[in-house]
């Protein structure tokens, strides 16, 4: 029952849409039929002339420079105005400029190769003996692992001269508190 109900309201509904739609289109073709001038149904008559006489008219004209479409002198010409009355301002375009360089000569971001021969290497080999690292332990004698050792070791003083003056600075107190909150965690 309650389907019938909601098939029933949209049909109504629908129906109200189609009843609208239509007296919408009456209103606007009688509106139309009101704004349109009535017409006399009459035709106007052809011309009397054959088409003969108008092409030999026409010919005359283009021999004669068309003297019948005389430019109107710019003091009878009718201003141009606006549809209330005002006259049109006078626009006039600007002059176009232009931001290339045309004096720049054009140069090529192409770099050229140096001609070498092929069958040359470029660096002299050098042989795997001869390297820092062949002949020694890793970490003992090892110029490589000294410096990196030495860095790290630098590096942990840095870190820990820096956090010592942070927390001696009374200046610095926030900061202090800061790394007392990272370094000491309550949660």
């Amino acid at each position: 029952m309650e389907k019938l109900q909601i098939l029933l309201l949209i049909v109504l509904g629908f129906g109200i849409f189609i009843w609208r739609m239509a007296q919408k289109a009456r209103e606007t073709t009688a509106r139309e039929q009101r704004e349109r001038p009535k017409t006399t149904g009459k035709v106007p008559p052809l011309p009397a002339t054959s088409f003969q006489e108008m092409l030999k008219q026409m010919q005359e004209q283009n021999r004669a420079g068309n003297p019948t479409t005389a430019p109107v002198p710019s003091a009878t010409r009718p201003t141009p105005t606006t549809p209330a009355g005002r006259p049109l301002p006078r626009e006039t375009t600007p002059v176009p400029r232009s931001l290339e360089q045309t004096t720049a000569t054009p140069k090529s971001l192409e770099r050229f190769r140096e001609a070498r021969s092929l069958e040359t290497p470029r660096q002299e080999a050098r042989r795997a003996a001869a390297l820092p690292r062949a002949t020694t332990q890793h970490g003992q004698e090892d110029y490589w692992s000294q410096t990196q050792s030495r860095r790290r070791e630098e590096a942990r003083l840095q870190a820990r001269s820096s956090i010592a003056d942070r927390l001696r600075n009374p200046a610095d107190l926030r900061a202090a508190f800061v790394l007392s909150e990272i370094l000491q965690r309550k949660f």
